[in-house]
């Protein structure tokens, strides 16, 4: 009987819970049906942070496009006090009948409007911190160092948490806010300041007015005080807002968003569209949100000086300002064409890059993003109907891919035919929303090319070529033998291939293209004499994933004098795979007379990984290598080499002079301790005093410690991962943490001691920390299981990244149980769904009563 029990409670569970996500995966989306049109939206809010609240009225204009009886708004967990319909003038209101449902609230009209008509919603309500969409912060115990800041974030579908709307990128509409808050704090939000008033009770009154159209879950809305910076961008305010403690590093970030603005309204042909441009950084928000007019960013883009020579802001700066155009003024009809926001965003990255440093930085830019789109395109075609859930559409698909396919577009018209299809798509669909097949047409409408096929391959299909190219030079007959395979299991992708073969110094290089259309090509190509060279794609024109064999003289020609610097990174990874002594040689030859930084970061790697006296005494004079970034990976990879006195103490002498980069000095910091061991343990403790900007060097002194310790560092990183330490240095605690754990025998009472302090990350905090918690509990398995109770709470109600990780971690921590374990959770499970059953069922029966309640009551 207790085998049939646990057979048939596990068919229950799993088997409802299979048969649901199959049936959300094969329904595909499309755009919401629209039966009536959102005209303006205005907010009229006053929000109290300390009791984490925003209410008072939304009033709606709507046409209607078809005959309209009821109106469904998605608004999530609101109070609703009262909804009335407004005439013109707003001189008459009248109560309606509404049902609030906890996810819409739907408004019956006393009588049915027909086509054309137009009505006036207005809806009272309030929200309290809400679980998504609006997040509000204070300091507490748990979170000592939040300020009292509100800030919304939207995308995808969470604005409904805080605004009623239609929340669909398929609908658009002007906006306006109104927002009341205690001063000195400032409220910011779309469009432009109409007037500010300062009220006698100590509060003030921002009203905003976005007068071109956008789509709702581009209104934002940031309270909190700040101080402002101002720039002017052809008579237009660009303003940047930053906490007290950071307006010395608003340079660093955004000193050049100006020329960002100009270059690409001037590039785009359509100038920058809107009234101003805010960019304002929040406590706690992750990365950056393209809002209309008024982005959000993390402070973790600010950054001081020191800092500064490592990296900068520019690609999160540019990433978010393309939005204006590209997810702003133009935005994705449904999610399933998400890259036409986010992967022109992400290639108009590279394309500063590209305009500000250069065609090698360029290069190396779409190289990143080659990997993230192989690796992250896989499986599903950009173009995917079949989510779930909108976040699921976020990936390496919709950002690097999506670039991809714009540069693959850009190199087979030219730059001058490229930009000119932009303009026209951007001025044809200026203030809607579009579709793939939108930009296809302008291609051919504009070109008179036809490139149905390109769309095929690249947004309809997943993955991406897969190809191997071979080069051989036959002598007798003087002749280039290239063979071209794709060897991926699906059909041929077709694309034109570029090839060069480069002669003898003197010599006129021979440059060709072939249409590739089979899964195998074979090509013979004369040539006047052997070149020293062969250089396939040369301009990084093709997304594919390429494995290249060809003669060691071409292989080192590439290394040395190839103008690209992914060939020349190619070239290094190929060399850094032979075990000859002439090839590690080239290789520490080639570290110190290279000048690229990214090359020469690529040829360190390799030399790390090959090891011997050669990789280590060109390793240690690479550490006079001027760049940041090459010289932090020339420290990273000496920590490959252990029981070498030479490598110990230079890497020593880094760790207690420090370096003028952080990044070196952090890298150092790791790599001392890997080939130190458990012995460095005791001087990384020390070093836990020295301060820096975003708490890199902690953070990485909390990662050695938790990748080379012992039970005995455990008391430390609990003390690290508690409230009151910076959320940085907390969130490198508990992965390190989870680290010593699952590296080492700890006992069941620190093992225990641990785990609750990963549960403890859970409850309250910053989100990241929150992330980072859920990741090492995941780590752990099995040996999370006291926290699994937090972990599935956490499921049900975190944002949205937090919900879909918890519920991965808890999958994972419940697999890895003993049978009784699972068994126990099982009846838990079921107990929990009988609970939620009767909850579901008293529920049910409130909505019916409230839909026969008399008009204007809930």
């Amino acid at each position: 009987m207790l085998r049939r029990f646990v057979c048939t409670l596990i068919f229950v569970l799993t088997g409802a819970i299979t048969a649901g996500r199959a049936a959300a995966q094969s329904d595909p989306h499309f755009p919401a049906d629209r039966p009536l049109d959102l005209n303006h939206l205005k907010l009229d809010l006053r929000v109290d942070l300390k009791k984490k609240t925003a209410g008072g009225s939304a009033t709606i204009d709507l046409t209607a496009l078809r005959d309209v009886e009821t109106i469904t708004f998605n608004a999530v967990d609101f109070d609703v006090s009262g909804v009335r319909l407004l005439g013109s003038g707003n001189e008459s209101a009248t109560p309606v009948k509404f049902v609030n449902d906890g996810k819409t609230i739907t408004v019956t009209l006393p009588a049915a409007i027909k086509p054309g008509d137009k009505t006036r919603v207005q809806i009272d309500y309030k929200v309290t911190d809400p679980v998504s969409g609006l997040s509000f912060f204070a300091p507490d115990k748990e979170d000592p160092e939040a300020p009292y800041v509100v800030w919304s974030q939207g995308e995808s579908v969470t604005n409904r948490y805080w605004v009623p709307c239609f929340d669909h990128p398929n609908e658009k509409q002007t906006t306006e806010i109104v927002c009341t808050v205690d001063k000195p704090n400032m409220a910011l939000s779309n469009g432009r300041l109409l007037k500010k008033t300062e009220n006698a009770d100590g509060t003030a009154t921002y009203h905003w007015l976005q007068d071109k159209p956008h789509v709702s879950y581009l209104m934002t809305l940031v309270v909190g005080e700040f101080v402002t910076k101002t720039d002017l961008w052809r008579g237009k305010p660009v303003s940047y807002h930053v906490r007290e403690k950071f307006k010395g590093q608003i340079d660093n970030s955004f000193a050049d968003t100006p020329k960002m603005l100009e270059y690409f309204s001037n590039k785009i042909g359509v100038e920058y569209p809107w009234d101003k441009y805010d960019q304002v950084c929040c406590y706690n928000f992750g990365g950056g949100m393209e809002n209309t007019s008024a982005t959000t960013l993390t402070e973790g883009t600010l950054h001081d000086d020191r800092a500064h020579l490592d990296d900068d802001s520019d690609g999160l700066v540019a990433h978010e300002l393309a939005h204006q155009w590209w997810g702003d003024l133009l935005t994705c009809k449904d999610w399933a064409h998400l890259w036409l926001n986010e992967g022109f965003a992400s290639y108009f990255e590279a394309l500063w890059d590209e305009h500000d440093l250069g065609a090698e930085e360029f290069a190396c830019n779409m190289m990143r993003k080659a990997r993230g789109a192989l690796d992250g395109g896989k499986d599903k075609p950009i173009v995917y109907r079949r989510y779930e859930d909108p976040d699921e559409q976020f990936d390496g698909r919709a950002y690097p891919k999506g670039a991809w396919v714009l540069h693959m577009i850009r190199r087979r018209l030219g730059d001058d035919l490229f930009w000119k299809v932009l303009k026209e798509y951007a001025t044809r669909f200026a203030y809607q929303t579009v579709e793939t097949s939108d930009l296809r047409r302008v291609i051919e409408d504009v070109t008179g090319r036809a490139f149905e096929r390109f769309f095929y391959d690249w947004t309809e299909r997943p993955g991406a070529p897969v190809v191997t190219i071979e080069y051989d030079w036959q002598d007798d007959d003087k002749l280039a033998k290239i063979r071209v395979q794709q060897t991926q299991k699906d059909d041929a992708f077709c694309f034109p291939l570029l090839m060069e073969f480069i002669p003898e110094q003197g010599g006129v290089p021979v440059r060709l293209t072939r249409e590739i259309t089979n899964k195998t090509e074979t090509f013979y190509i004369p040539i006047p004499a052997r070149p020293t060279m062969f250089r396939p794609d040369p301009e990084n024109a093709v997304l594919m994933d390429l494995t290249l064999e060809m003669p060691r003289d071409s292989w080192e020609q590439m290394l040395k004098i190839d103008p690209n610097p992914v060939a020349r990174i190619r070239a290094a990874k190929h060399f850094g795979k032979s075990r000859s002594q002439n090839d590690k040689k080239l290789l520490a030859d080639q570290l110190l007379v290279e000048k690229f930084w990214a090359v020469q970061q690529a040829i360190a790697e390799q030399l790390g990984e090959s090891q011997g006296d050669v990789a280590r005494d060109a390793l240690l004079a690479g550490l006079k290598i001027e760049h940041p970034k090459a010289r932090a990976a020339v420290v990273e990879a000496l920590g490959k080499f252990e029981d070498e006195q030479a490598v110990e103490d230079a890497l020593l002498a880094i760790v207690k002079k420090g370096d003028r980069s952080y990044r070196v000095e952090a890298n150092a910091i790791e790599a001392y301790a890997g080939v130190k061991g458990k012995d460095a343990c005791e001087l990384l403790q020390s070093l836990m005093s020295r301060d820096s900007d975003n708490e890199i060097i902690r953070r990485s002194v909390l990662r050695a410690i938790g990748a080379n310790g012992d039970a005995s560092v455990l008391d430390l990183l609990i003390d690290w991962s508690a409230p009151g330490k910076p959320s940085q240095c907390r969130g490198a605690a508990v992965s390190a943490l989870a680290d010593v754990i699952d590296r080492e025998d700890v006992g069941k009472e620190n093992e225990k001691k641990a785990v609750e302090s990963l549960a403890k990350c859970l409850k309250k905090g910053p989100r990241r920390l929150q992330i980072s918690a859920l990741m090492a509990l995941e780590k752990l398995g099995s040996k999370a299981r006291p926290a699994l109770d937090d972990v599935d709470k956490l499921a049900k109600v975190g944002g949205p990244r937090a919900k879909s990780t918890a519920m991965r971690v808890a999958k994972k921590i419940r697999e890895g149980g003993t049978g009784d374990e699972k068994l126990t959770d099982l009846r838990t499970r079921l107990d929990k769904l009988e609970t939620e059953n009767k909850s579901l069922k008293d529920r049910i029966q409130v909505l019916e009563a409230r839909d026969a309640a008399e008009p204007g009551e809930e």
